[in-house]
Parts: structure tokens; C-alpha cells; sequence
């Protein structure tokens, strides 16, 4: 499972999807269905489950991808069978999303199957924030296509209020105290977070500079990491221990001298959902111990 997750953060990574919200059809006032009736949803991306769940809509969802993992009560749902997998996000089982009758469909990019939904008059919408203020945006679509604005509303308002409480502390900081840092996504092909993605931005929010300076998810040389010498390398599988133990190449770089080698989860870094604020909250620990 875990290497089947990170094939799939690696294909979303790889296609540097542009964030689009797309406008969906038509939804009635009563979020969809018969008046008296509970919406039907269907999640084809992580980020949108969790989103769903913080609103407090996690009875409403019928169907989510294999990767949707969180909260716990998710798996519960599965398990009990009120909650459908879909498969991956990439090959969803498209009879089995149509046969759940949902309202709403989320997903994470555009996909061919929502002619399909459209001719069934099922309400679809890309949903696919690539910045921190868009995650804030999407939070109030997904609460404005489900009738939960309030509630939408209040999760923006408090996930911008944590991050902004991190921001300001880091932007407090002089330059000369925030760590040189390298984020890698993969350790064979050295997949790395480049410039002008969401990630880059975690990082800066969090007081840190990044070393790579190709634009978004970029694949550099072995020889270009080690002459970028970062301070901090964070790594969003766990690749700690392979670093240190294989890596012969970088035991002169400052990050592998003093074991600043950090394996995080990479759903708090990568995800684009209400937990955003508790990644920079991490990160911002790690760059800034003593602070």
C-alpha cells in the first residue's frame, strides 16, 4: 500500500497539474437531491475528502479514492461499507462511482468521465488548489456546492488564522537564521520541490529558503544537490535511513554531516486540506528549534 500511495503521489507530482476550479452544473438549493434527503458525495482526491470530513459532511460521502485515508472514522466508514473505494484517482471504477447515484462528485483535475456524469445529470467540480490562498477558496466552494457555507466559512477562517500566526513569526526572522532546505519527493530519479508550488511556499512560510531553483516538481543531478548543500533535507517518504547508510556522494554535505535528514508525512506537506496548518507548524519547528 505504501508503494502504491507513493506511485500516486509521484504521478501527481509528475503532471504538475495547474490548479483549476472548473464550474459544475447546476446544484439545487437542497444540495442536490429530493428536499428532506442527505447529499450524496463522491471524493476522487484526498485533499477533498478531508475537506469534506472538517465540515462535518463525512455521513454524506459515499465513495473515495484508495488513498483517501483520513480522519479515522474514514476507514470505519469503509469497512461498515457506508463509504465505497473507488480505486486510484488515476482508474477510477467508473460503474461503480455512477451505480453510488452521488450529487456531487469532487475531483482533483479534470477527467474524461465527467461528459459521462454530465449526461446523468450528476453535479461534478475540480476542486484543486496549488497555493495556500486557493486552498482557503476551495474550502468555501466545496461549502457553498454543499449548502455548508458557515461551517466552510469558519475551517478558512481558523486554518488561515494558524497559518498566518506562523507566517508572521518566520517573517520576523532575519534572513542570516533561516535554514538552506531541500525538499525531495524521490531518491531514485532525485524528484525535488522546485519553485512556485505549494510546497515551495510551506517551506518560505515556515522561515526556510529553498536550495532548488528550477520551477515546480523538478528532477536535478546528483551533482546540482550536492553543490546546493542544504542545511536541512526533508523528505516526504521515508528515505532517512537509505540516505545515510547508501548515500557515499553526500556525507560531505552539511545536512548529512549533522543528520538534519527529517522523514515526514507527507499528507501534512503535500495535501492541499485543513490539516496544511499543522504541516507548517511542523516545519517551522524543525527549521526553528530554539524559537
Amino acid at each position: 500500500m505504501k508503494m502504491k500511495k507513493r506511485m500516486f503521489t509521484l504521478l501527481f507530482v509528475l503532471t504538475a497539474i495547474v490548479a483549476l476550479v472548473a464550474a459544475g452544473c447546476n446544484v439545487q438549493e437542497n444540495g442536490g437531491g429530493d428536499e428532506g434527503e442527505q447529499m450524496r458525495i463522491a471524493s476522487v482526491m484526498p485533499s477533498n475528502t478531508e475537506i469534506l470530513f472538517a465540515l462535518g459532511l463525512g455521513d454524506s460521502i459515499v465513495g473515495v479514492t484508495d488513498f483517501c485515508n483520513y480522519p479515522p472514522e474514514l476507514e470505519e466508514a469503509v469497512e461498515s461499507e457506508k463509504i465505497k473505494r473507488l480505486g486510484d484517482s488515476f482508474n477510477l471504477n467508473e460503474e461503480l462511482l455512477v451505480s453510488l447515484e452521488p450529487d456531487l462528485v469532487l475531483f482533483g483535475f479534470p477527467s474524461d468521465i465527467t461528459d459521462r456524469l454530465d449526461e446523468l445529470e450528476i453535479t461534478s467540480e475540480v476542486i484543486a488548489p496549488a497555493s495556500i490562498e486557493e486552498i482557503y477558496a476551495s474550502i468555501r466552494r466545496i461549502g457553498e456546492l454543499t449548502k455548508s457555507e458557515s461551517a466552510a466559512e469558519k475551517l478558512a477562517g481558523d486554518m488561515e488564522a494558524a497559518i498566518n500566526a506562523v507566517k508572521d513569526k518566520a517573517a520576523a526572522l532575519p534572513d542570516g537564521e533561516k535554514p538552506r532546505v531541500l525538499m525531495l519527493l524521490d531518491l531514485d530519479s532525485l524528484y525535488v520541490v522546485g519553485t512556485g508550488i505549494l510546497e515551495d511556499e510551506l517551506i518560505a512560510a515556515a522561515g526556510g529558503i529553498n536550495v532548488v531553483t528550477a520551477g515546480g516538481y523538478a528532477q536535478i543531478s546528483e551533482e546540482a544537490l550536492i553543490e546546493a548543500d542544504p542545511e536541512i533535507i526533508l523528505c516526504t517518504f521515508p528515505l532517512r535511513e537509505q540516505i545515510l547508510a547508501e548515500k557515499d556522494a553526500w556525507k560531505e554535505m552539511t545536512a548529512v554531516k549533522d543528520e538534519a535528514i527529517h522523514d515526514l508525512d507527507g499528507d501534512l506537506i503535500n495535501r492541499p486540506g485543513p490539516r496544511l496548518g499543522e504541516g507548517l507548524e511542523l516545519l517551522y519547528g524543525l527549521f526553528h528549534p530554539e524559537s
